[in-house]
């Protein structure tokens, strides 16, 4: 798996910690759930299927899932 270095910021680092401490969770698969729910999140849906294409059905599912709930999200803003 490929190797990034980022700076954590110091409110970050309090959430984790906080978190941490009454959730079972290794650091690495929070910060991959965490990048992944928000870039997805941050996508549209075009572009996170053409990023994912070569990834397992888990992956699909988790994506369609994220996406319908985002589009829950936005028709309850208006």
């Amino acid at each position: 798996m490929a190797r990034k270095h980022f700076e954590m910021n110091s409110d970050v680092r309090k959430l984790i910690d906080k978190y941490s401490e009454n959730h079972d969770v290794e650091f690495s698969d929070l910060i991959n759930k965490a990048l992944k729910f928000y870039l997805v999140n941050q996508m549209n849906h075009k572009e996170v299927k053409e990023a994912l294409w070569d990834s397992d059905d888990e992956v699909s599912k988790y994506v369609d899932e994220t996406m319908r709930s985002s589009m829950g999200d936005i028709n309850r803003r208006y």
